[in-house]
């Protein structure tokens, strides 16, 4: 009796994760070209809305490279058709904004500085729902205007030309700040619209505008206050240990004037000193970053600090590690 041979696994390939702010992009920047193509007058929020409500839900869930620009031409023109209106007088409906209310946000945790190579570290910008309007407003870099906070610009693409401006300033550190303001040409009247977050760096053209910030209307509990308080006094002693280890210094040997070969013999004992200080400098930072961590960690499990607050000042000391900053 012959024994059948056991069916081989075939393994599923492999599918790429796909990436639905592109895909929307894609689609909402080409609802908005087609405006102004049909002349409708639309804004930039107005062709948003359009977009969301009428044109992605069609392609929710492809990726950009999937959506043809002549579908979504297509379904443009026959959703424009169904409306049952003239082209030109589209645009004069104003469609239904939805503001998330940016005076949710305790004031604790707007009043936060942060420097400047944090900019794209995701756990700063879950603080902000989705429909928030913010405003991202960088001098030389970018300024968005007011648009809702899921229309947010790459903050990696940010971080790099931040970089280029203050990678080399570190005395003070260049920080960003969050700013709640009233909207243009709207009053202080309670409707989550009027309101809006500015994101700038400190002591920059935006934050010198001028613009009286407004409050929150959600008040922290005694209890999350101390909660807060703590979290930043653990990580201001981790700061001041580390900052009070010892360092090794780097000594610049004295120029003199010497024969061609000792100068070849310096140079190569000089390269050999920095390669051993460096590494001296690995192992202290090493030591610094385990020692941060623990207390950290420690003053988490022992309930002094929120996961949140965890994360954030977690992610905070291992940056500044990778970057070079102090702990």
């Amino acid at each position: 009796m012959s024994k059948s041979k056991p069916t081989k696994k075939v393994s599923k390939p492999k599918t790429k994760k796909v990436n639905g702010r592109k895909s929307w992009l894609k689609v909402a920047k080409k609802v908005h070209e087609l405006n102004k193509k049909n002349k409708l007058g639309w804004t930039w929020s107005e062709s948003m809305r359009f977009a969301s409500q009428k044109i992605y839900p069609k392609y929710k869930g492809l990726p950009d490279n999937k959506i043809l620009v002549k579908d979504i031409e297509s379904q443009f023109k026959s959703e424009i058709a169904i409306s049952k209106q003239p082209i030109s007088k589209v645009g004069t409906q104003k469609p239904i904004q939805i503001c998330d209310d940016v005076r949710q946000i305790p004031d604790e945790d707007l009043l936060v500085e942060y420097d400047w190579y944090l900019i794209a570290e995701d756990v700063i910008w879950s603080l902000f729902t989705a429909n928030m309007p913010m405003r991202f407003a960088f001098d030389g870099i970018i300024d968005t205007g007011i648009i809702p906070k899921y229309l947010m610009p790459d903050m990696k693409d940010i971080r790099e030309q931040m970089r280029k401006l203050y990678g080399n300033v570190s005395d003070p550190m260049p920080q960003f700040i969050f700013k709640r303001l009233v909207q243009p040409n709207k009053k202080d009247d309670g409707n989550p619209c009027s309101y809006y977050i500015l994101v700038t760096m400190l002591d920059g053209s935006y934050d010198l505008s001028g613009d009286d910030e407004v409050s929150s209307n959600k008040n922290l509990s005694e209890e999350e206050k101390l909660e807060r308080a703590k979290a930043k006094q653990v990580e201001k002693k981790s700061k001041s240990k580390a900052k009070a280890r010892k360092r090794p210094k780097e000594v610049e040997p004295k120029s003199i004037t010497k024969s061609k070969d000792e100068n070849q013999k310096k140079t190569k004992n000089k390269d050999i000193d920095l390669e051993i200080e460096l590494e001296k400098l690995k192992v202290e930072r090493s030591f610094n970053i385990t020692e941060a961590l623990k207390i950290l960690r420690k003053n988490y499990d022992d309930g002094l600090m929120t996961k949140r607050e965890f994360k954030e000042a977690n992610k905070k000391i291992l940056d500044r590690f990778e970057k070079g900053g102090k702990i």
